[in-house]
């Protein structure tokens, strides 16, 4: 039977074991059926020790702060029950990562310790948890026009110089790069080796970009991170990643995820494609667009060219026959004006004037009689007809 408590001045006076026990067991009346806390884990190592996980559940910063160390038991079972639960939402368990479990109180009397032990944990308050700061930090990125700031950027007419952030040996990057080589376009791809999960992902991911932004030999910058949980895929709804985007100075293309995943990056970028496959194919169809309309370009300029010079031709055609046509036309012309005139010359001449029965009388001194004041009795004249001449003498004036 256990001794009775003793008062002093109606204060009770425990014993060690005393008080020990009734602190057991008053924990035990309040928390018979255990209670939820809420909190960031802090301190969690990455590998469980040989019995489970040994971390803190802490809440506010600074001075503010409070803490409780929690226990998550895997020879119980509890360690592999609770992961598989948040597992099944893509969720890991992590440093940073607001949850909400369910434990166990135990007041350990020999070392007179307060144990919290893990037995469950409410995967919808970490879901909502993170959707809420994921909606809370997209609504800030648009207030202040993050998410238009690479969009702005245009894209190269034909950008074949591509700076690509990606894990070398993820399959989305090894399927961009087949379609990108299977294009048989001459595209030059600078890829820099990144993390695309877990906690050393965004910052190598933002110094990627930003050694990206700083050259001047890249048309594009090209995210690429294939498939994976809502865990995996969280890092690119960091805000760290999406300044960096919006601060790039080249536009900006994600292919990140599942068909219908879509995360911040995708929002803030300038083109957002659903996976890396379809990253490069978007990438692919610019350069065939640009080659495409040069096509076209140039059996155009053919068309117009071949119709100019079959045009030319008929000119050149036209113009060589009327020089070989015109000089003729032009000589039968003047032949015929030229005949024209030598009929009219032949009728002005005497001699075929004479032809026609006339004919010109001169006296004895040459001159043509044109009257017969000219002419006295006994005068020598001549007289040209036709065929000669006839000498007369004038016997008579009248």
């Amino acid at each position: 039977m256990a001794a009775e408590i003793e008062f002093i001045n109606g204060v009770p006076a425990f014993t060690v074991t005393q008080f020990s026990t009734t602190l057991k067991r008053t924990l035990k009346d309040i928390f018979d059926g255990g209670v939820w806390l809420e909190g960031e884990i802090e301190g969690m190592k990455s590998q469980p020790h040989a019995t489970g996980h040994y971390f803190s559940l802490i809440e506010g910063e600074g001075r503010d702060k409070a803490k409780l160390d929690v226990k998550l038991f895997s020879n119980s079972g509890d360690l592999k029950r609770v992961t598989a639960k948040l597992g099944q939402h893509g969720l890991e368990m992590k440093n940073g990562l607001r949850v909400r479990f369910f434990c166990e109180i135990d007041f350990y009397i020999p070392r007179g310790e307060v144990s919290l032990i893990i037995k469950d944990v409410d995967t919808q308050f970490t879901v909502g948890d993170i959707a809420a700061k994921r909606e809370a930090l997209l609504r800030a990125l648009i207030e202040k026009g993050v998410d238009k700031i690479n969009k702005r950027l245009p894209v190269p007419l034909v950008p074949l110089r591509l700076g690509v952030v990606s894990s070398s040996q993820a399959a989305g990057y090894i399927d961009a790069m087949k379609q990108l080589e299977e294009s048989e376009i001459g595209f030059h791809v600078f890829l820099i080796d990144v993390n695309v999960q877990g906690d050393a992902a965004a910052p190598q991911i933002v110094a990627a970009i930003k050694t990206l932004s700083q050259r001047q030999d890249l048309d594009l910058v090209l995210i690429m991170r294939g498939g994976g949980s809502k865990g995996d895929l969280a890092v690119f709804d960091e805000e760290s990643i999406a300044l960096a985007i919006s601060q790039c100075s080249h536009p900006v293309f994600t292919g990140i995820g599942h068909e219908i995943d879509t995360s911040i990056a995708d929002l803030i970028a300038h083109s957002s494609h659903k996976t890396p496959t379809a990253c490069a194919q978007a990438v692919i169809a610019l350069v065939e667009s640009f080659l495409g309309e040069l096509a076209y370009s140039a059996r155009e300029l053919r068309s117009l060219t071949q119709g100019s010079l079959h045009r030319s031709r008929n000119r050149i055609s036209l113009a060589v026959e009327r020089l070989r046509t015109r000089p003729r036309i032009a000589l039968d012309k003047q032949s015929q004006k030229l005949a024209l005139h030598m009929a009219e010359v032949r009728l002005l001449d005497p001699v075929t004037t004479m032809a026609r029965g006339w004919s010109i009388t001169r006296d004895s001194a040459g001159n043509i009689v044109r009257s017969t004041s000219q002419l006295k009795v006994g005068q020598t004249v001549t007289t040209s007809v036709a065929d000669g001449v006839i000498t007369s003498t004038v016997e008579g004036v009248a």
